[in-house]
């Protein structure tokens, strides 16, 4: 039995350079502040393995290499004219055109495309290494993120929708005919959903701000399409959820609905932005709460799909905090607590984002339960 964890992580990954922000936009005119670094920048990815690296989890993982993923790799979700016009746009073409389009918040730089061709390549590898052994689960430091990105638009910071990709992967060359997908980024998984809206074969299940970005996108409404009805499973949560209603949500829905479906793999889109400091969002979680979600799910794996788990890294604004909680989920993948002390342990914040459990949470819960009881036994 193969014990070791898989690192998916390149340099190359770091060549996605978002820039600057400056521009601060009024309902008539504009004016400039200093600049700071894009949300989505690589210094935090930077941190991210450098924390890693200092903590010792780097050391204790298998490391996979990465590889440019191919044209019919990425046509498996993505238009060929969208490949190409992401390739010419970040050359300096138009943002836009008959193959599709580049939203204003996502930047491209001339390193971005190859960058997000090996990170899907990284994202593809991940699939294999888990799937022949090589590895009994793994993670994948990857940038730039994903699960924005629709078939033929790039869409909050995200080029290639990576988890997509790795799906349909581990379909056509695995044959695999039920794959769990997790998203617990704390925005919606807008692409992600797209490419399977009407599969029963994978089961989206989100969970994430409600009326957050994107716009509509992620309501309870939204089950699937034909066949797949049933199979994607939003569950919109309120601000200040925390790690209590995470675990919660976790206990009475993801993993009852993932043990019913039995999976041959799971899959996550593991966004550490539902963090008490991320700038974007206001879901207010601590690095244990997402040490908690992430042992549901290993813990699921190991139960239903031979331990088979691969996470994908997606959100995560805090340069400070993140690669705490990157750390954190990071270790039931190897099955290890190297007793990380938390960055803030001690302050009041910190513990009521551990500890709370508001009416509001409690009634976004019940709500989900009640609408998603239509097909699961939850």
């Amino acid at each position: 039995m193969t014990q070791r964890s898989g690192l998916v992580f390149d340099t190359r990954f770091l060549a996605h350079d978002t820039g600057t922000e400056s521009v601060v936009h009024l309902r008539e005119g504009s004016f400039e502040l200093s600049p700071e670094p894009h949300p989505s920048s690589a210094f935090i990815t930077r941190r991210i393995k450098e924390f890693l690296d200092g903590s010792g989890l780097s050391a204790q993982m298998h490391p996979i290499t990465v590889r440019p993923a191919t044209r019919e790799e990425l046509t498996a979700f993505h238009t060929p004219e969208y490949i190409e016009g992401i390739r010419a746009f970040s050359q300096g073409g138009p943002d836009h055109g008959p193959w599709g389009e580049v939203d204003e918040e996502t930047m491209l730089s001339p390193g971005s495309f190859e960058a997000a061709l090996y990170a899907a390549g990284g994202a593809l590898n991940a699939v294999q290494a888990v799937m022949d052994g090589t590895v009994r689960n793994c993670y994948g430091l990857l940038r730039p993120p994903c699960h924005h990105a629709t078939s033929n638009k790039a869409l909050g910071f995200c080029v290639f929708n990576n988890t997509a990709l790795a799906a349909y992967y581990a379909r056509n060359v695995f044959g695999l005919k039920r794959i769990l997908i997790v998203d617990w980024d704390a925005h919606h998984g807008n692409g992600t959903q797209e490419a399977f809206y009407d599969d029963p074969g994978v089961l989206f299940l989100s969970m994430h701000q409600q009326n957050w970005f994107p716009k509509d996108s992620g309501t309870l409404e939204q089950v699937g399409r034909g066949a797949g009805v049933g199979y994607t499973v939003n569950i919109p949560l309120p601000p200040g959820t925390g790690d209590r209603g995470y675990r919660e949500l976790f206990e009475q829905l993801v993993v009852p609905i993932g043990r019913q479906f039995q999976p041959e793999l799971i899959l996550v889109t593991a966004g550490q932005d539902a963090s008490w400091l991320d700038p974007l969002t206001t879901l207010m979680m601590s690095m244990d709460g997402f040490r908690a979600i992430s042992q549901s799910l290993v813990d699921l794996a190991e139960e239903v799909c031979g331990g088979r788990l691969v996470m994908l890294q997606a959100g995560g604004y805090s340069s400070a905090y993140v690669p705490y909680c990157t750390a954190a989920a990071l270790e039931p993948l190897l099955g290890v607590d190297l007793g990380i002390v938390d960055l803030y342990a001690g302050a009041p914040e910190l513990e009521e984002c551990q500890h709370s459990f508001s009416q509001e949470t409690r009634e976004a819960l019940n709500a989900a339960l009640a609408w998603h009881r239509q097909w699961w036994h939850i």
